[in-house]
């Protein structure tokens, strides 16, 4: 049975580069209904890419859940903290893996690898805002 990093792979080599042809079905929308389906089909195949994406990394041994930042230009912070230096900015509906929360933060790894901290009003997770945890 194939490793589930090497499944994620094939997979991203597939759905990839479906990412042109979503941007290009929402540039053909003309009506408002279109352009709203449109633009859900591209968020949708975009979101799956950066879940293939973090399947594809070294993920933690513990995590609370899997989420997704609900705004743009969100900061993500070294530490948990406004004093903490930004790391990047993330938009809003960017999959998240939140490994824990601390206080007003959440630790999380993004698309990428990189890991830090964004304050956690910005955090939507499965598990519905309650700590939780799951362990490998």
């Amino acid at each position: 049975m194939a490793a589930i990093k090497d499944v994620a792979q094939n997979l991203l080599s597939t759905e990839g580069p479906l990412l042109q042809g979503y941007k290009d079905l929402r540039g053909a929308a003309v009506t408002r209904a279109e352009q709203a389906l449109s633009a859900a089909v591209q968020d949708a195949q975009l979101a799956q890419v950066s879940y293939l994406q973090l399947l594809c990394e070294e993920l933690p041994p513990q995590f609370v859940g899997v989420g997704s930042i609900t705004s743009d230009a969100v900061k993500l912070r070294e530490g948990p903290g406004g004093s903490h230096p930004q790391r990047g900015e993330l938009r809003a509906g960017t999959p998240v893996l939140v490994i824990e929360w601390n206080g007003y933060w959440a630790q999380v790894q993004v698309p990428g690898g990189t890991r830090g901290y964004v304050f956690r009003d910005y955090v939507r997770t499965d598990s519905g805002g309650r700590e939780a945890s799951w362990q490998r």
